[in-house]
């Protein structure tokens, strides 16, 4: 057997193995910091955040850093999402910097939620307002072996709620595959995993996720228009992630499941290498169901838009990313 059908059956046997976990074996307790679940550009969001082997930038600091060296230049990103009904706004910049087969990565990634009302009793008017902030700075180290790559992220993280505030530290690990001369990507990845200090009187979890992904090159043909032929490609892109209180907690020694695992999935339709069309749908409990987004190339400019309509009167969010590639 030889080393590439050996990580196949690898990637097969990781992809298997989330659909049999026990969701009964939860502690019951709940997780925070969930802005770093939230793609952190357009790009990932348009896509329902089915991101673990797809390629975004910068962005995967945060998502599967092992991504970074199958990019084919440096990329910097800069994103803003706004979600008017909760006054949330998200922001992040990412540098990804390529040199050979490693590349090395920075990111801010923030999200601030601002105008909650604050009562010590139930009067019509509040006595004043606040704001909830996370913050998490990272770096990142990304390495390639032929079709394969590895990576891995260290986070400080910083939140502040009121007038109590912790900070603590994550990392995120991951590793890709392509296989088929390129048309198919696998990816796999470990977010979130570390720890905060107390908040007030408890420490917050973190939202742990472990991520199995796949982007296929679905179709690919061209059409006609007056006397230029124009190729169309069709992308289809899935994640499975299976949220995780913590690893080794339980006295067996073995993973904890703080719930069931769910699906996010994404088509993209590549216009002449220029223009990007985009949808995507979540599985499992979410106000964010169905997701939608364009992205524009211009020379070494890349944009992309992404409208996120909530359920249950939550309204519509937009974000905006540019991407420079050099």
């Amino acid at each position: 057997m030889n080393r590439r059908n050996a990580l196949i059956i690898f990637f097969v046997m990781m992809a298997i193995f989330p659909l049999h976990h026990d969701s009964d074996a939860s502690d019951g307790q709940s997780t925070g910091l969930h802005f770093l679940l939230m793609g952190p550009s357009a790009h990932n969001l348009g896509l329902s955040d089915a991101h673990t082997a797809s390629l975004t930038g910068a962005s995967a600091i945060f998502l599967n850093p092992a991504l970074l060296s199958m990019e084919n230049k440096s990329s910097a990103t800069l994103s803003y999402m706004v979600w008017p009904f909760t006054d949330t706004q998200n922001s992040f910049a990412g540098l990804a910097y390529k040199q050979g087969k490693q590349t090395y990565g920075i990111a801010l990634l923030s999200s601030l939620s601002d105008n909650i009302a604050h009562r010590t009793n139930p009067t019509p008017d509040p006595d004043g307002y606040f704001a909830v902030r996370y913050l998490s700075l990272a770096g990142s180290y990304s390495r390639s072996v032929g079709p394969l790559s590895l990576g891995v992220t260290g986070m400080y993280l910083f939140e502040q709620y009121f007038r109590d505030h912790a900070s603590g530290f994550g990392m995120n690990a991951g590793l890709a595959l392509n296989i088929m001369d390129d048309r198919v990507r696998l990816g796999a990845a470990l977010r979130n995993l570390g720890s905060m200090e107390e908040l007030a009187e408890t420490a917050t979890r973190l939202p742990t996720l472990l991520s199995f992904g796949t982007d296929i090159q679905l179709l690919q043909f061209s059409t006609s228009a007056i006397e230029d032929e124009i190729p169309v490609l069709i992308s289809v892109i899935a994640d499975y992630n299976m949220p995780i209180n913590d690893i080794s907690r339980t006295e067996e020694n073995s993973i904890t499941y703080q719930g069931n695992g769910y699906l996010n999935t994404g088509v993209e339709l590549n216009i002449s290498e220029i223009i990007d069309l985009r949808a995507g749908i979540r599985t499992g409990e979410t106000q964010r169901r169905f997701n939608f987004g364009a992205g524009l190339l211009v020379g070494d400019f890349y944009f992309n838009y992404a409208f996120l309509p909530f359920q249950n009167g939550f309204g519509v969010a937009h974000a905006v990313s540019l991407q420079y590639y050099f």
